[in-house]
């Protein structure tokens, strides 16, 4: 079965893992979700993720974070579709909540959240929103 949204069903797979309790949700690997990943464990938003399994088959496994036995994340959007891309500069990427949630773009540095890029005022594609 082929995807033709990965990054939708990676958001879909957390979401639904979160709903009914879970603590470790997998799914297969790419360079993309590997990198949205350690964007997600450097803001606190999952315990750890590990890559498994050999090169062709690799998959991702994510320890998911609770707080009295909520999920740490709220909201997890997918922003950006493949039917239509959204990209921003670096003095128009939105504040995600009024700044309380994060955005995270590709740019030409490399997966960055939405603070990040602003600092190095780099542009980007906004690939989904967390709070």
């Amino acid at each position: 079965m082929s995807l033709q949204d990965p990054i939708s069903d990676m958001i879909s797979r957390i979401k639904n893992a979160q709903l009914r309790g879970h603590t470790k949700v997998s799914f297969g690997s790419s360079k993309l979700k590997r990198a949205i990943c350690e964007v997600l464990l450097d803001e606190g938003f999952i315990k750890k993720y590990e890559v498994t399994g050999d090169l062709p088959k690799q998959e991702i496994e994510i320890t998911l974070k609770y707080f009295e036995n909520k999920p740490v994340i709220k909201e997890f959007n997918r922003e950006s579709k493949p039917g239509l891309r959204k990209y921003f500069s670096s003095q128009d990427i939105p504040a995600i909540k009024g700044g309380l949630g994060i955005g995270i773009l590709t740019t030409s540095k490399g997966v960055l959240t939405d603070k990040q890029a602003k600092t190095q005022n780099i542009g980007g594609e906004l690939i989904c929103t967390i709070f």
